[in-house]
């Protein structure tokens, strides 16, 4: 997903309803832009709890612990200031040690975004009263499940934009590997999708 789908998306599900008595709208919102802010893994994100977020610090960061991460090591993951100010309201008065995405969600969470997907698109086509726009927004992959190369959008798909977004800002192969938690320099420039497009 590029940068604007992912901010659609997280404007639209911010007042969605509630993901089958599991995640607000709210939450999940929250939930898509730490994803597409840190590569955070679907079971890495509903590890964390409020003591995770270093959001103070110089840089900001999210702490991953050890048992969290699927390389079994701790990481503490930099952040972009303007997510850590929106982070620090969102977290004020959740308890310390609880998840702050608790529920179920995690083994629902590519059909969880999908629906969500869905619901922004939905919403993007009836802000427009022209017929012609609105046949135009219907047939269009902006946002959308499915692009017209076949990819499908899923939970790791805003791991995927992360990624690709890091490469495409210039930084260097190693900082990539780094901040994406690969073993190899291989794995990152695989992340990203070849053309590096992030739809």
């Amino acid at each position: 997903m590029n940068t604007d789908e992912i901010q659609r998306v997280v404007e639209t599900t911010a007042s969605a309803p509630r993901w089958r008595h599991s995640l607000s709208g709210a939450d999940r919102a929250m939930l898509y832009r730490v994803a597409a802010g840190t590569g955070f893994r679907a079971g890495e994100l509903a590890s964390l709890t409020p003591r995770n977020f270093i959001l103070d610090a110089d840089p900001p960061a999210i702490v991953l612990d050890a048992r969290s991460s699927k390389r079994r090591s701790a990481n503490r993951q930099p952040i972009r200031s303007d997510l850590a100010d929106v982070l620090r309201p969102w977290l004020t008065g959740r308890p310390s040690a609880a998840p702050v995405w608790s529920g179920s969600w995690c083994d629902q969470a590519a059909e969880m975004i999908r629906a969500d997907l869905r619901r922004a698109k939905a919403r993007w086509i009836r802000k427009t009263q022209d017929r012609r726009q609105r046949r135009e927004r219907r047939d269009a992959e902006f946002p959308a499940v499915t692009d017209s190369s076949g990819r499908v959008a899923d939970f790791h798909a805003l791991r995927v934009s992360y990624i690709t977004l890091l490469v495409k800002s210039g930084v260097s192969v190693k900082v990539a590997q780094e901040l994406a938690r690969h073993s190899t320099p291989t794995l990152t420039l695989g992340s990203t999708p070849s053309s590096a497009s992030t739809t």
